[in-house]
């Protein structure tokens, strides 16, 4: 559709705002307009656009309504992210599908969260892509715990359906799903840092995948999707 005018938030978050009903974008944008450090630079109303202006504005994060042209949200993250990698991508939706939400974290988004979070919560979110972290609505959250709850206990019977993770290997998991950071993640276990570091490079491995987001997605993809 458009960017925006305005002048930066000094060492901000830079976001893209991808939702078809223009009542939407005016209220996401007011809730937004009032933190220092997040700037919409631009909105678009379908996955053409959001492509398009993802190429020539390089936001730091793209906030996309999962039911953009007609349920094509994971679809646009994944246009998104073939042409600019380093964007952070989070999913909002009117209600949690879980199948939705694997194929969308597949694809490369780092977030997912009903569009009627709290304004704080929604510029954390921001926030949190940006820093790493992951940023998954509760239910999803849930939902990864139960399962890897269960094949944590049952870790020796089940191997091959873990991937071949160590339990310790699914309890970082676990805390990756709540988005923790590696500093709080080492703090849980009692351990360094750079330990922490090691156990999600040997994740990644084991998973085959690209990054800690694709780690949550491949368990819940296997725990719930048949």
């Amino acid at each position: 559709m458009h960017t925006l005018n305005g002048s930066a938030a000094v060492n901000g978050v830079r976001v893209l705002l991808v939702e078809r009903l223009g009542l939407i974008r005016q209220g996401i944008r007011s809730v937004l307009t009032s933190a220092q450090d997040l700037e919409i630079v631009g909105e678009a109303d379908n996955t053409d656009d959001a492509v398009r202006l993802s190429v020539e504005l390089k936001p730091d994060v793209v906030l996309v309504a999962e039911d953009i042209d007609n349920g094509d949200g994971p679809h646009v993250v994944g246009a998104i992210k073939q042409r600019i990698a380093q964007v952070e991508i989070i999913i909002m939706t009117d209600r949690v599908d879980e199948a939705k939400a694997v194929m969308a974290i597949e694809a490369g988004a780092r977030g997912y969260i009903l569009k009627d979070i709290p304004g704080a919560n929604l510029a954390g979110a921001l926030r949190s892509v940006c820093n790493g972290q992951g940023f998954l609505h509760p239910e999803i959250t849930r939902k990864v715990m139960d399962r890897l709850g269960r094949l944590v206990k049952e870790q020796r019977r089940h191997r091959s359906e873990t991937g071949g993770l160590t339990e310790r290997e699914l309890e970082i998991v676990i805390e990756i799903a709540k988005g923790r950071t590696d500093q709080e993640i080492a703090t849980r276990f009692v351990v360094t840092e750079g330990t922490v570091k090691t156990h999600v490079r040997h994740i990644l491995r084991k998973l085959r995948v690209r990054n800690r987001a694709q780690a949550v997605a491949d368990v819940l993809r296997k725990g719930f999707i048949k």
